[in-house]
């Protein structure tokens, strides 16, 4: 067991991201369980941690991971958070797409998260199934290190998850709530149907489909689907981010669909044509992207 200070006891590491680890952990002080998110104090990192800190902070929410206190310790930031006991959405859809209704369930509750980020003007910049925390009937929303790196002033580095990523954020853009919507787009794509809507051999690859390719419809990757969620989806993974609309307006609009009817009988499959059915682990690890010079939207 490692210790943190006199106050948090590391107990093992539950998740990694692009420069740090998340670890289940113990309050000693207030006698409680967390998660503790550390990453190296040099170059930057804990300016990173602190500014995370209070961009998820100021954020009321209950479908958003909760603060609890944040700091230094000799070369290690840390950040101290809600523990969730539930499995990410990632984890989930390793074993292939969840029924039509949950996906919507599921996906609603992630854009009432944004919905009140983006009140609280906060842009994720991540939205991906390994941060969306499944905790019993709720969600919860985490990991906002992306958001706090569209602070960094460092030059052409664009922090984000190629498979997840707007074309704006590909391209080194100031991110808005349209880029999250595009990337919500993506995670219930995703979700419905067991893979995002681009694929590659490599997270460049992905990134320069998502700046020129047109992305495949909804109906041709899970046929049966009601063609207004088809064009809901088309919709939020349109190129230009003044037609995506916003998290609210994707939240009424899908908690309007879940009762369509007979949808909640319905589990989409995927065309035996498709040869990446399952979500691509390499795809969608978390990683920092440095573009120099970035990419163009230009063909």
């Amino acid at each position: 067991m490692t210790r943190l200070g006199d106050r948090y006891e590391l107990r093992h590491v539950v998740g990694r991201g692009g420069i740090g680890r998340v670890w289940a952990a113990r309050d000693v002080r207030a006698g409680r369980d967390v998660a503790v998110k550390t990453v190296p104090a040099a170059r930057g990192g804990a300016d990173l941690l602190l500014r995370e800190a209070a961009l998820t902070a100021s954020i009321d929410h209950p479908r958003v991971v909760g603060v609890h206190d944040y700091g230094r310790e000799g070369e290690t930031g840390y950040l101290v958070m809600d523990l969730l006991d539930g499995p990410d959405l990632g984890s989930v859809l390793a074993e292939g797409p969840v029924p039509a209704a949950e996906a919507l369930r599921i996906t609603a509750d992630v854009a009432d998260a944004l919905d009140a980020a983006h009140r609280a003007g906060v842009v994720h910049g991540d939205v991906k199934p390994a941060n969306v925390v499944l905790r019993d009937d709720d969600v919860v929303l985490v990991d906002f290190g992306a958001a706090a790196g569209a602070h960094d002033d460092g030059g052409p580095v664009t922090f984000g998850t190629a498979s997840y990523m707007a074309p704006e954020q590909a391209t080194s853009a100031p991110l808005t709530p349209a880029t999250d919507v595009y990337a919500l787009g993506c995670l219930l794509t995703a979700t419905l149907t067991g893979r995002p809507p681009f694929t590659g051999d490599s997270p460049t690859e992905v990134l320069h489909h998502q700046v020129r390719a047109e992305p495949p419809r909804l109906a041709e990757l899970a046929p049966g689907l009601p063609p207004e969620l088809d064009t809901l989806v088309g919709t939020m993974l349109a190129k230009e981010p003044h037609r995506r609309g916003s998290a609210a307006e994707v939240r009424a609009a899908l908690r309007r669909m879940r009762h369509h009817r007979g949808l909640t009988q319905l589990v989409p499959r995927l065309p035996a044509c498709v040869p990446d059915a399952r979500l691509d682990p390499e795809a969608t690890r978390p990683f920092v992207v440095v573009l120099d010079p970035p990419l163009s939207a230009a063909a």
